[in-house]
């Protein structure tokens, strides 16, 4: 179940970036090189062994959880965080990880100076909001960490390309933490095509077999997207839209039954009967 956490209060003003030990995976922007990236870290941390001080940042500090359970201690509110957590911490927001005897974590971390997408602007600078991704939410802030670390891995890493990373990471924040509830977020281009598919074959009687041969994937993976993105199975879905058909039919058109079983593609228009009443629970005939 996603959650949002908002919190927001006054802050010290005194700013310290507490860097891991020399042999943990991160980056540290130079003096000399001008980006909006100042900070990216990634790899496994044990924050018993080597918690991080409550203090405030040069800028805004985004943290998944990808394994663990470690401690979050922000704007003094202490908050245990678990994979697919997404905290986004102000530069007025102190914060830090405390010791909770949950061992080894691995957690990716971006820390922008700054950014320019208006609703991003006006965030309070002192506020923590913590938001559960789900599955698609995850794989797409994992895939803007990947693009900003092979970035600042490279020899001449570009502060144009790292700008540019973090205009998409801007719009990642603005739909996944930003926005709240369960419509935040459009179904993707498949699932988006699958319901066209099935708006135009209601009459199908095998939509799920046909629909994945058009679609050009299998049945397995059609059904992990509808229950990521729409929240339930492709055939649960396909038989929502047939009885809205149906009921349109009937009362809008004022077909007979049998007329509205037959375009539907049902076999015999007790068929349809039986689906209707057990989906509106009461009988066709009733609705016309």
């Amino acid at each position: 179940m996603n959650t949002l956490n908002e919190i927001a209060m006054r802050t010290p003003l005194e700013r310290n970036l507490y860097l891991p030990k020399s042999d943990r995976s991160f980056w540290k922007c130079g003096a000399d090189f001008d980006t909006s990236l100042r900070y990216l870290s990634w790899g496994r941390r044990n924050f018993d062994e080597q918690p991080i001080p409550v203090t405030c940042h040069d800028g805004w500090v985004c943290a998944m959880i990808e394994e663990g359970s470690p401690m979050l201690r922000a704007a003094a509110v202490s908050r245990r965080l678990t994979p697919g957590a997404l905290a986004l911490i102000g530069p007025d927001c102190a914060y830090g990880w405390k010791p909770s005897g949950a061992g080894t974590c691995r957690i990716l971390l971006w820390m922008w100076s700054g950014f320019n997408d208006p609703a991003l602007t006006g965030e309070p600078r002192s506020v923590c909001r913590i938001r559960m991704l789900d599955r698609a939410g995850r794989k797409s802030f994992r895939l803007l960490h990947d693009l900003c670390r092979l970035e600042v891995l490279r020899s001449e890493p570009s502060a144009g390309y790292l700008d540019g990373c973090r205009m998409m990471f801007e719009e990642t924040v603005r739909r996944e933490v930003l926005q709240s509830g369960p419509s935040r977020r459009p179904v993707s281009e498949l699932c988006g095509q699958a319901e066209a598919w099935m708006a135009a074959h209601l009459d199908s009687r095998e939509p799920i077999a046909r629909m994945c041969d058009y679609l050009n994937v299998s049945q397995s993976m059609l059904y992990r997207r509808f229950m990521e993105e729409v929240g339930t199975s492709p055939l649960s879905r396909f038989h929502e839209l047939k009885m809205r058909e149906a009921k349109r039919l009937l009362s809008g058109q004022g077909l007979s039954v049998k007329e509205a079983a037959f375009r539907l593609g049902y076999a015999h228009f007790n068929d349809l009967s039986r689906a209707f009443r057990k989906h509106f629970g009461e009988c066709p005939t009733g609705d016309r």
